[in-house]
C-alpha cells in the first residue's frame, strides 16, 4: 500500500511587495512558512528558544517602512507568526507587549501563557512582529529609538485586522483502510499576514473513489485488479478468482427434463453473464435447454466477465 496526502486549499493573495531600486544587502535568516496559505498550527515546527521557534514558523514579507537608524525609507524584512495561548487569550489582556514576555512600558515581566499550537494552545487573534532593516541590518528599527525592542531580537505583540482576513475551506483525505478514507473538512478564516486561523473541523469516513484497472490472467483463472483512490491516494493491488464448474445429465431416461448447469465461483466483485445455445456462436439464451428423450444434446455456453 502506498498513501499521499492530498489537499485542496483556497490560496491567500499575495501580499504587495515594495522593493527599492539598488543593490539591497540581505540579511541571512531561517524561515520556513510559505506565502501560501497553510494552518501554522498544522505544520508548527519546535526550536530551542522562543524566538528561534517564531522565527522557524514565521511568514515574512519585504516591506517599506521609515528606518531612524538610515534615516529614510528602506526595506525591512519583516516576520509575522500567530499568538497561541494555553487560555486562547491574548497575553495583551494581562499587560504582555514583548515575546520575553516584558510588559508594554518595558519594565517588568509577564506570563506569555505559552503552549504547543495544534496541541494544547489557540490563536488569539494576535500576532508576534519582528523586523530588520535591510540597509543597516538593525533589528526593529521602526519600531523607534525609544522602544523597548529596538535593536534587541525580540517579537512585539499586534492585533490582527479583520478587514485581512480571508474565509477558506479546506478538505483533506488520509487513507482508513482497504476500503474506506477520512475525510477531513475544514473551514474558517484566517489573516492574510500571520496565517492564523479560526477554524473548526469535522471528520468522517467515505468509501474510496477508485480509478480501476482490471487485467484478464484466464489463463491462471484470475484477474489482476489495480485502482488508485482518486482523493487520498490509496492505491490496491489485488488478484479476483474466474471460475465455473459444468455439470450435464447422464443416466436412465426418467420421463425428466434435464439440461447443462453451469455454477460461476468466482469471487465476490467478478461480475459475469452466462448464455446458453444450440451453435457455438449463438449463444443468447439466459437458460440452457431441456431435454427428455435419451441421446447426445450438444449444448453450448459463454460466460462474459
Amino acid at each position: 500500500m502506498s498513501t499521499k496526502y492530498l489537499t485542496k486549499s483556497l490560496l491567500s493573495g499575495l501580499l504587495a511587495t515594495v522593493m527599492t531600486i539598488g543593490t539591497i544587502p540581505v540579511i541571512s535568516v531561517s524561515a520556513a512558512q510559505s506565502n501560501e496559505y497553510v494552518d501554522p498550527a498544522d505544520v508548527w515546527m519546535e526550536a530551542n528558544g522562543r524566538t528561534n521557534e517564531f522565527d522557524m514558523n514565521a511568514t515574512t514579507t519585504y516591506e517599506t517602512q521609515y528606518c531612524p537608524v538610515c534615516n529614510m525609507d528602506t526595506t525591512s524584512l519583516t516576520y509575522r507568526v500567530p499568538e497561541y495561548t494555553r487560555s486562547g487569550e491574548t497575553a495583551r489582556n494581562h499587560g504582555v507587549q514583548f515575546s520575553d514576555g516584558t510588559l508594554m512600558d518595558g519594565e517588568g515581566t509577564g506570563n506569555v501563557d505559552g503552549g504547543a499550537p495544534g496541541l494544547d494552545a489557540f490563536y488569539t487573534g494576535y500576532h508576534w512582529t519582528k523586523s530588520v532593516c535591510q540597509i543597516c541590518g538593525t533589528i526593529n528599527s521602526i519600531d523607534g529609538e525609544e522602544s523597548y525592542s529596538f535593536g534587541k531580537n525580540v517579537y512585539s505583540l499586534n492585533p490582527c485586522d479583520y478587514n485581512f482576513f480571508l474565509d477558506f475551506d479546506n478538505t483533506t483525505y488520509t487513507p482508513y483502510d482497504s476500503e474506506y478514507h477520512t475525510t477531513t473538512l475544514k473551514s474558517g478564516q484566517y489573516c492574510q499576514f500571520c496565517k492564523g486561523t479560526h477554524a473548526r473541523a469535522e471528520e468522517q469516513q467515505d468509501k474510496h473513489n477508485f480509478n480501476e484497472e482490471v487485467d484478464g490472467e484466464l489463463g491462471n483463472q484470475r484477474f489482476h485488479i489495480t485502482g488508485e483512490c482518486g482523493d487520498c491516494g490509496y492505491i490496491k493491488n489485488e488478484y479476483a478468482a474466474a471460475k465455473s464448474v459444468v455439470q450435464s445429465y447422464y443416466g436412465e431416461v426418467d420421463g425428466q427434463a434435464h439440461t447443462v448447469t453451469v455454477t460461476d465461483l468466482s469471487d465476490s466483485g467478478v461480475n459475469t453473464s452466462i448464455r446458453y445455445g444450440t451453435e457455438a456462436d449463438n449463444c443468447s439464451l439466459t437458460s440452457a435447454p431441456n431435454y427428455t428423450d435419451a441421446g447426445y444434446y450438444p449444448v453450448y455456453y459463454e460466460i462474459e466477465y
